[in-house]
């Protein structure tokens, strides 16, 4: 049972709350004490979380609703995950192309944190900790603001763009809103914080592992130095851009099947697709994925066209 006392802009202010306290504190703590200061600030988000549900009278199971989950729904978060993740890769990719240097800036912030320390100190401030406390915050308090607003596609948008402002840089906003965004829309769905947690949890750890598998093996090293330009940064090809495009096109039909086994329960049996609005759901598959497909050929024709003659 959703409540509605609470009202968008509860979670507007406790966004810039967490906003404010993440720039005056939680900064110089990762500034100071890297990865160790990330898990302090991930314990700093969750304790504001739980404050804000005191505050305002709520229980903790009201506003951070957390059931056993189920394996057709849980299947349906990893397809739905597996498809973001490939459409946020896509975005990234072009931000890549568009600005390489920019891009490597951040990503070797990133990989000078994580791997400062063992890791398994890194699997659990980079995966298990955001799974909790960052969901606690978004998923948990913010969403839950959101309740007055009918149109479902406004709340999942709204969230996004607060999940994307959250990770405080321009060039990680888009897919980050992704991600966010589905993460929200599968909490709207479910009414259960475990799908949402291992949707974020997955994404933090899977890259994170095989990240960790390429640097043992120097495949990485070796990638990287095929990419690295003549003026030291790396270079995404027009190649790489088209085939993840090509990928792409099955991302609306992975989001239709993820949604349906969302939405499936061991007991309950659904029409894949609705009779009465069939031809309307393919062309909505059909669509997208043509739009994929088509600017993934044309990205990988250009690619071999006119970067192998350079």
């Amino acid at each position: 049972m959703r409540e509605k006392t609470l009202k968008p802009w509860h979670g507007a202010a406790f966004f810039l709350l967490i906003m404010i306290v993440f720039f005056a504190i939680c900064v110089p703590l990762q500034s100071h004490f890297g990865l160790y200061g990330v898990a302090a600030t991930e314990i700093i988000l969750l304790i504001l979380a739980l404050l804000f549900a005191k505050v305002m009278g709520y229980s903790l199971r009201s506003l951070f609703p957390v059931r056993s989950p189920e394996g057709l729904p849980m299947l349906g978060t990893i397809l739905m995950w597996i498809s973001s993740y490939i459409l946020a890769m896509v975005v990234s990719l072009i931000q890549y192309r568009l600005f390489p240097g920019e891009m490597e800036t951040i990503n070797e912030g990133l990989n000078d944190v994580i791997y400062s320390v063992p890791f398994w100190v890194s699997v659990i401030v980079v995966a298990l900790l955001p799974a909790i406390c960052e969901e606690a915050v978004h998923r948990g308090v913010i969403i839950h603001t959101m309740y007055r607003i009918r149109k479902e596609w406004l709340v999942v948008l709204i969230m996004g763009i607060y999940f994307g402002l959250f990770h405080a840089n321009p060039l990680r906003f888009l897919p980050t809103a992704i991600l966010g965004a589905v993460m929200s829309y599968i909490m709207l769905e479910t009414e259960n914080m475990v799908y949402s947690s291992a949707f974020h949890m997955i994404n933090n750890l899977l890259p994170m592992v095989l990240q960790e598998f390429l640097l043992k093996t120097s495949q990485l090293q070796q990638a990287q130095n095929q990419l690295t330009g003549t003026d030291g940064t790396m270079t995404v090809p027009l190649i790489s851009i088209g085939v993840y495009l090509i990928l792409g096109a099955a991302v609306p039909f992975g989001m239709y099947l993820g949604n349906y086994l969302l939405h499936r329960r061991d007991n309950v049996k659904q029409p894949f697709f609705p009779k009465e609005q069939m031809d309307r759901t393919v062309l909505k598959i059909a669509i997208p994925s043509a739009v994929f497909f088509i600017a993934g050929i044309i990205c990988f024709g250009c690619g071999i066209y006119f970067e192998s003659m350079l």
